[in-house]
This record gives C-alpha cells, sequence and structure tokens, in this order.
C-alpha cells in the first residue's frame, strides 16, 4: 500500500490556510471626507463614474442647522393622551366599521348653473369624437386670431402716440434708482423678510436686495431697499440711520448710482 507524500506541491499546508484566513481584500477608496471647518459646513469628495465609464470629481458641501422648536407642555400632554373607552384588551390601531345606511344630502346653497360657463362643461351627446374634436379645434382657432388681432391694433395705436420723455421705460427705470438707500452694518442672521418688515413701515417698498454668502447664505452686512416715492426714501434716512438694530447701529444712506460705484 503505497502512503501520499504530504510535501508534494498540491497538498495545502496549515500555515497557508491561516495566512489565507488573515488576508482581506483590498477596499475600493470611495471618498475622502474632510470633516467640519470653521463655519461648520463639512466636504466630502467622491470619485464616482459616468454613463461613459470615466471618473468624475464630486464635491459635496453639508451644512447641519440644529432647529429648536418649543411646544406648550399642554399640548404634548395632549398629544401623548390615550383615546378614551379603550380596555386592556383593545388594539390600538383597530377600527369600526359601521353597517348603518348613511344618505347624503345636497346643500341649500348649492352653486346653480352659470349659462356662461356653458361652454366650459363638456357633455358630448354625439359619439363623433373626431368631428367634436375638429369642431374645439376651429372654435379656439378662431378666438386666437381675435385676440392676435386685438394686440396689433392696440400695439399700432400705442405706437403712434406721443410719449413724454418722463414716462418711458428707461425715465421709469431711472427715477426709481433714485429712491434707492443703501443699509450698512447688518447682523450675519438677517434676512430679506426683516429688512422688508422694518423699513416697510415708512412706505411701500418696490424692490429689496440682501447681500449674501453663496455657501453659509449668511448676510454679508449691506443692502439695499428701493422705494416707490422718494419721499419715503427720505423719511428711512432720517427715521433709521443710527439706530440700533441686532445690538448694531444701523447706517443708512443714498445709494450711488452704478456707473459711479
Amino acid at each position: 500500500m503505497r502512503v501520499p507524500d504530504n510535501d508534494s506541491g498540491s497538498d495545502t499546508k496549515w500555515a497557508d490556510i491561516e495566512a489565507d484566513e488573515d488576508y482581506e481584500k483590498p477596499q475600493n477608496l470611495t471618498g475622502f471626507d474632510f470633516g467640519i471647518d470653521e463655519q461648520g459646513i463639512k466636504t466630502f469628495i467622491s470619485y464616482p463614474k459616468n454613463n461613459r465609464g470615466q471618473s468624475i470629481k464630486l464635491t459635496k458641501r453639508i451644512k447641519e442647522i440644529k432647529i429648536i422648536k418649543k411646544t406648550h407642555k399642554s399640548v404634548f400632554e395632549r398629544k401623548n393622551l390615550l383615546p378614551f373607552n379603550l380596555d386592556d384588551q383593545t388594539d390600538m390601531g383597530s377600527t369600526l366599521i359601521s353597517n348603518e345606511d348613511i344618505l347624503l344630502e345636497p346643500s341649500r346653497n348649492e352653486r346653480r348653473f352659470n349659462q356662461d360657463d356653458a361652454d366650459f362643461l363638456y357633455t358630448p351627446v354625439d359619439t363623433n369624437l373626431l368631428r367634436l374634436t375638429r369642431d374645439l379645434k376651429l372654435k379656439f382657432k378662431s378666438l386666437r386670431e381675435e385676440d392676435v388681432m386685438e394686440e396689433e391694433v392696440e400695439e399700432k395705436e400705442t405706437t403712434a402716440k406721443y410719449i413724454p420723455p418722463s414716462r418711458k421705460d428707461g425715465a421709469e427705470r431711472r427715477s426709481f434708482d433714485e429712491n434707492t438707500i443703501r443699509i450698512t452694518n447688518l447682523s450675519e442672521d438677517i434676512k430679506e423678510k426683516d429688512l422688508t418688515e422694518l423699513f416697510g413701515k415708512v412706505g411701500r417698498i418696490h424692490r429689496a436686495y440682501l447681500a449674501k454668502y453663496k455657501e453659509t447664505q449668511n448676510s454679508k452686512g449691506f443692502a439695499f431697499v428701493t422705494y416707490v416715492n422718494k419721499q419715503d426714501a427720505i423719511e428711512a434716512i432720517n427715521r433709521f440711520n443710527r439706530l440700533g438694530y441686532n445690538n448694531l447701529l444701523l447706517n443708512v444712506e443714498w445709494a450711488k448710482p452704478a456707473k459711479d460705484r
């Protein structure tokens, strides 16, 4: 009887088995996490593949904001109340179905049929759908042509009239620019809604712009407010200049034109 040789190359040794068990396959690198910076933004860079199989660089910037909402104690207690008329044997999620017939009565103030809305109600009597669709297309096509003709007549009438320079578009835009004020020394937490609420007490606001950082959406510290009337802009400067707002003193002045900036 022949005894197989254990030293042959085809046999597996116990040391090789332990080495294979301890060996771990290298993991593919999916991305880099750079942690949170000074502004509270977390940057994560990954390298996924597109439809063509090419590796692309994808940068994600995430900012986590913790919002704390206050709830009254009585509201919290009401939310945790148990339903009434339930014993220990009744399940919380069980529902009861009523087998009684419920009759619905229409309201007395039900909207009546209006003859003007008859064209918008589609009640086909004829079963020929091709004829109905053709009639509808012809009807709306005629209405569209009438609207186009009315617009052309209005344009011809307006171009024939004399328009003074004070009523042209450029003059109107220039007049609004003259009613613009510049507000500086604003806090980072201020929003456009706060500006409109504060400066809207003086008069009607035509436009409000708050300069923000693109990444954090925080205020850069200055804004522009345009009033409809110039007198309201003057009153806003006299009223809000050097006013204490969010622990800062506001600086309100006339905004310089774009060509002088």
